[in-house]
């Protein structure tokens, strides 16, 4: 089966979204230090 393909796939998804909000995190902090 492809269960070790899909425990990586959700691994680099971890890492995309992490990635993602700490982005997120940086944007609203400078919004609110506006």
């Amino acid at each position: 089966k492809n269960e070790p393909q899909n425990i990586e796939q959700e691994i680099s998804n971890d890492e995309v979204w992490n990635r993602f909000a700490l982005t997120i995190l940086d944007n609203f902090k400078s919004i609110e230090y506006l």
